[in-house]
């Protein structure tokens, strides 16, 4: 009890007025929100009294707030249902998401292929240059010797 008395303590005492009568409420809510809930209660009932002007207090009330409450739940579906269609594309674009992972992971190996073969070509490609340099030295050295031979045959004539 003394527990329920000191968060009492700490709640603030706000007044508002629905369909005429003054309510004081104790809350730790916003005085501005607070009397935002109550200007729409009272225009809820407001209207309930006017397309039903016999209805006793208790009754409009009760019927006021049965319309508040399916207006809440109308709402509260709809909301639901935005949820449901979010959960639903997360889920589609997830399954997206581990599609385009598994084409980068074979883009990149493709990728990983290709550079091993370029390294690879490139090595032949080294190897021939090498072998090129080499068959066009003993291409000069073979011309010469010819080149020497043939100078020697004409040096006897």
């Amino acid at each position: 009890m003394d527990e329920n008395i000191r968060r009492d303590d700490n709640l603030k005492r706000i007044e508002v007025k629905i369909a005429g009568m003054n309510y004081v409420l104790k809350t730790d809510e916003d005085e501005e929100y607070i009397m935002k809930i109550a200007n729409f209660i009272n225009k809820k009932m407001s209207e309930v009294v006017a397309n039903e002007p016999h209805l006793s207090t208790s009754l409009s009330a009760m019927l006021t707030a049965f319309l508040i409450t399916d207006e809440y739940f109308k709402h509260l579906q709809v909301c639901e249902e935005k949820l449901s269609a979010q959960s639903n594309d997360t889920e589609k674009y997830q399954k997206e998401i581990e599609e385009y992972k598994e084409k980068l992971k074979e883009a990149e190996e493709k990728i990983a292929e290709q550079t091993e073969q370029i390294e690879k070509l490139n090595e032949i490609i080294l190897s021939l240059n090498q072998e090129l340099e080499n068959t066009k030295l003993e291409l000069e050295k073979t011309k010469k010797e010819l080149d020497d031979f043939i100078n020697t045959f004409d040096g006897d004539r």
